[in-house]
């Protein structure tokens, strides 16, 4: 080869170390760079929180009055620091309230949305992220089979549209207006210096704000590597450099939220940090307690290091041994003899217990061949059922919502996205797929598992607000699996509270869900609009004469009854253990 030849590959054609333009800069500075007092924020839920942005954020801020509008998939315990603070205007999202252990409303938001400091706009999960990929995609709207029936559908008719099928009258199918944030901030695993962005799957809405974002996205990560690693993970790369601002190494970046690094050798994965977010739901509860809070986590904590520091190395730690995927077994051992697996089941087991069954008849029955399951009494439900059809030779594959498919969830800890079931997944994806295609998709065969605080007897849900001004949490994605499933089946205790004759808002219409399972009977829809009763729930003390007239008393409307009544028995001591090794602390199965 002539020297002439040589110059030329290597100028033209060998691959460089690093390529493109320097944009590292520490967090602080690219904040103060970038985000100005009236934007509109999108903070970026793919694989990991950006939470060291959000708190660098507010650290900026506090004290003044930017503003902000906030766009989020939801706003959990971790964001209100945020809303506390007073920085946020108005919120874009589909959940806000605490979600670990079990969700229930916060009483930051809470107050903040009844003084009238805080504007909400509620969407599912779903037709959020399609309204951000509209904006990626430059479009001027998205179809979508969310929404429609429902309070949501109502209140944004300004960017929700349900227009005549133009190819088939008998179809209905919504528009969503696009949006397109300001600004982007996502937290990633590493990037190079552009800021080409390695993202942990499941990637929940993907990166979509980002791409539609008007100026770009600010971007933490774990680590900076060269654009040569960036090129060996290329299969985990999502952002692209030319749509990033600026890239900041923050080392734990998503604490309290976890980091799965899975399969990557120069990065350690950390397990989700429970109790600094069960702290901070307690500090909720106090004015005062919240703002020492404030001062020792975030005002006082102006650099990485302190904020490491004030955790401690134990504790870093023991955050890293947990996100192991056999860690489990341990935290299972640790707690194993504190459960009492022969103690009679009480009223939430054997509601579960009884939804499990009829989630395997359901199976069986109409051969669908996934199960999506929202958070609460429903997951515990669907996961009994998946292993017991799984025991018998049925084949079904397990969903949730952010991007998980065919996952088999772990004992001890009963979080619907432990860290600790990512590694049994069959799949790692993100919400169009999971809500859209797998859920909703072609010839749907899914049958969609929900709890919601309040159905009424024609099945509609309410999880968002009860009027006129108790925030409950939101939608998530219960109007997206009730939209879109093939069926649903809705699993919550029976109480004057949680039954109503009408719910005051529709969070989920009810039109495709057929049964609902309390604590006390089995109720379904007979090719009517309302439910009948079917089944009665036995308690072991009861006769099931005893039961009806608890159900009659109990239930604000004035119910039908089928022809054959079928009785529930008590769970099996197979069917227990399962349960109890799901939930060893019992935070979906305490009784009310």
């Amino acid at each position: 080869m002539d020297d002439s030849l040589t110059k030329i590959i290597d100028e033209f054609i060998t691959l460089k170390a690093n390529e493109g333009q320097n944009k590292i800069l520490p967090l602080r500075e690219a904040i103060q760079r970038y985000i100005k007092p009236g934007m509109t924020i999108h903070l970026g839920t793919a694989g990991l929180l950006p939470t060291a942005a959000i708190y660098e954020l507010t650290r900026l801020f506090y004290g003044q009055n930017p503003n902000f509008t906030l766009i989020s998939l939801g706003l959990t315990t971790i964001h209100s620091p945020l809303i506390y603070a007073g920085l946020v205007r108005k919120t874009i999202t589909t959940y806000l309230g605490d979600a670990y252990p079990s969700p229930s409303p916060n009483p930051v938001f809470q107050k903040a949305y009844q003084e009238g400091h805080l504007e909400i706009e509620h969407w599912s999960l779903l037709s959020l992220v399609q309204r951000l990929q509209a904006g990626a995609m430059g479009l001027e709207f998205f179809p979508t089979r969310s929404l429609i029936g429902s309070s949501m559908a109502k209140n944004n008719q300004d960017d929700f549209l349900l227009p005549q099928g133009p190819f088939s009258e008998d179809k209905q199918c919504g528009l969503l207006r696009f949006l397109n944030p300001d600004i982007s901030i996502y937290h990633g695993l590493a990037a190079d210096p552009q800021g080409n962005t390695l993202i942990a799957p499941p990637y929940a809405e993907n990166i979509y704000g980002g791409l539609a974002s008007k100026r770009g996205v600010i971007v933490t990560v774990e680590k900076i590597v060269t654009t040569e690693l960036i090129r060996k993970y290329a299969r985990l790369a999502r952002l692209p450099g030319y749509k990033v601002l600026s890239v900041s190494e923050v080392p734990w970046g998503a604490h309290p939220g976890g980091c799965h690094a899975y399969g990557l050798e120069f990065l350690e994965s950390y397990a989700i940090d429970h109790p600094f977010i069960l702290e901070l739901r307690r500090a909720g509860r106090s004015e005062k307690d919240l703002n020492n809070w404030m001062k020792e986590w975030i005002l006082e904590c102006a650099a990485r290091e302190d904020y490491l520091q004030k955790l401690g190395q134990i504790r870093l730690d023991n955050l890293k041994a947990k996100a192991q995927p056999e860690f489990w077994k341990k935290d299972l051992a640790s707690i194993l003899s504190a459960i009492q697996f022969t103690d009679p089941a009480n009223s939430l087991e054997r509601m579960v217990v009884a939804a499990g069954r009829k989630i395997s008849r359901l199976l069986r029955e109409k051969n669908y061949k996934t199960i999506l399951a929202g958070i609460g009494a429903s997951h515990l439900a669907a996961w009994l059922a998946n292993y017991l059809l799984r025991s018998a030779g049925v084949e079904v594959d397990l969903m949730a919502e952010i991007g998980f498919f065919g996952y088999l969830p772990r004992p001890a800890d009963p979080y619907i996205f432990n860290f600790t079931n990512i590694p049994t997944c069959k799949m790692l994806t993100d919400i169009p797929e999971i809500l859209g295609l797998f859920t909703g998709g072609y010839n749907s065969a899914c049958l969609g598992v929900l709890s919601a605080a309040q159905v009424d007897r024609f099945g509609n849900l309410n999880s968002t607000i009860i009027p006129p001004q108790f925030l409950i949490t939101g939608s998530g994605g219960a109007n997206d699996v009730a939209s879109n499933a093939a069926e649903t089946l809705v699993v919550l205790p029976h109480g004057p509270f949680r039954l109503v004759p009408q719910v005051p808002y529709i969070t989920a219409p009810g039109k495709k869900i057929k049964t609902l399972v309390t604590t006390l009977g089995v109720f379904e829809k007979l090719g009517g609009e309302e439910f009948f009763l079917t089944g009665i729930i036995l308690d072991g003390k009861s006769a099931p004469a005893e039961i009806m007239a608890q159900l009659k008393e109990k239930t604000p409307w004035e119910f039908k009854i089928a022809p054959a009544i079928e009785n529930f028995p008590l769970p099996t001591a197979t069917e227990l253990m399962l349960l109890r090794l799901f939930d060893p602390q019992k935070f979906f199965l305490t009784e009310e």
